[in-house]
């Protein structure tokens, strides 16, 4: 499960949205010259280039949330690489690192919200049959997650730290020595996976904190974090390197799947071309894995700071069957990490009565894609209540314009 690092791509498109909140302000401008780890955007979260070279266009370019963002193209170049200086350890100058270097959680949020008050950190390491980017990161950088966790713990003043990692992961035995020297950071297997959006579930199950509806883990004192982002701390903290790489899998119909290091703005075409092309005609492409991920409309999308994965999927693996009638089984509301009822929230989406969907809670849903995944029905639940968000927020609008 080694990760292999793929050759820097001729262009990198860099969207300044990588991230949940508004879209940063570019901070350079078409014909700048940048390095590695330079400042492009700066905003809600901190955006950074992740190669050297010319900024050839800032504009509206294709966004893997399936619409056009404010991006930075850069053509690459050769240049000298920025020289990395590793930073001091003192809890307020990683604080600082941390807001700077730009970290951003599969689910599009900073790592960090809130610096008082945290007593627990859980760490995310489960995988899915599709997704083993955890898992490669933890057999290749033990000591470097270890690291970054150590250095999250001391920025906030945690006590206590647990990373979650399913049952038949060999990285349960490598993150096992490699913390056994801490009394402070626990490891725990366990047989379920947990996509992004289930961090509520992760606080109740793996700290004992239920999380009330409208709140987050960290108003009960603790934070749920990424492998991902440990490694992405490591670099920041260790290296002074932003956040400007992902390891992502590359899963299906490919000729060498496994996976990779990319820069972030790499398009999903160079990726796969990386990887040894398509091993067949590609039908479909999802970025982030079959359970919580999203089939994309182009290939020129870049990866992103939440991306987790890129299947291809051909003819012969997507499933044609049209879904049939819900037939009230319920499974999606035992699954569902924040407690709403996906299969009610379906049917008044689907009919457009969203003031019922906001009286179901709509906005709570995360959108981790469990609801779907276990439906016998095969009904397309996510994209529905997706519709029904939207639906929601507009008839909310709609209602401060007449009132105003």
């Amino acid at each position: 499960m080694k990760i292999a690092t793929i050759k820097t791509p001729d262009k990198v498109t860099i969207p300044l949205q990588q991230h949940a909140g508004e879209v940063c302000n570019p901070v350079v401008g078409v014909g700048d010259i940048v390095s590695v780890g330079q400042l492009i955007g700066d905003g809600m979260s901190m955006i950074h280039s992740s190669v050297s070279g010319e900024v050839t266009a800032v504009s509206e370019l294709p966004h893997p949330a399936g619409k056009d963002v404010l991006s930075v193209v850069i053509k690459t170049h050769d240049g000298e690489k920025k020289d990395f200086k590793p930073a001091d350890l003192s809890a307020s100058k990683m604080s600082r690192i941390i807001r700077d270097s730009g970290i951003v959680e599969p689910n599009g949020l900073p790592t960090v919200h809130k610096k008082v008050g945290i007593d627990t950190i859980i760490i995310n390491g489960t995988n899915t049959g599709d997704l083993s980017s955890n898992a490669a990161i933890m057999l290749d950088h033990p000591s470097e997650i270890v690291y970054g966790l150590k250095a999250l713990m001391k920025s906030v003043g945690a006590k206590k730290a647990t990373i979650v990692i399913e049952l038949d992961s060999e990285a349960l035995r490598v993150m096992r020595a490699e913390t056994v020297p801490d009394r402070n950071i626990k490891i725990v297997a366990t047989p379920a996976y947990y996509p992004a959006g289930t961090e509520n579930t992760l606080a109740k199950k793996f700290a004992r904190k239920k999380v009330p509806r409208g709140s987050t883990p960290e108003d009960r004192g603790v934070i749920v974090s990424s492998i991902g982002a440990m490694k992405a701390l490591y670099d920041a903290v260790h290296d002074g390197i932003p956040m400007i790489t992902k390891t992502v899998t590359v899963a299906g119909a490919v000729r060498s799947p496994g996976n990779v290091r990319v820069e972030l703005g790499t398009s999903i075409k160079d990726v796969i071309d990386k990887c040894g092309g398509c091993s067949g005609t590609p039908v479909k492409l999802v970025m982030d894995g079959a359970i919580s991920g999203a089939a994309q409309y182009s290939d020129e999308v870049p990866v992103i700071k939440t991306t987790t994965g890129i299947l291809v999927q051909t003819e012969s693996d997507v499933n044609r069957e049209p879904p049939a009638p819900c037939i009230s089984c319920a499974w999606c509301v035992d699954e569902c990490p924040v407690g709403l009822m996906p299969h009610l929230l379906y049917g008044y989406a689907d009919s457009a009565q969203f003031d019922k969907c906001a009286e179901l809670y709509i906005g709570d849903c995360v959108e981790c894609g469990m609801c779907a995944y276990v439906c016998p029905s095969k009904l397309p639940l996510v994209q529905i209540i997706r519709y029904g968000k939207h639906g929601v927020a507009e008839m909310e609008r709609e209602i401060v314009e007449v009132e105003a």
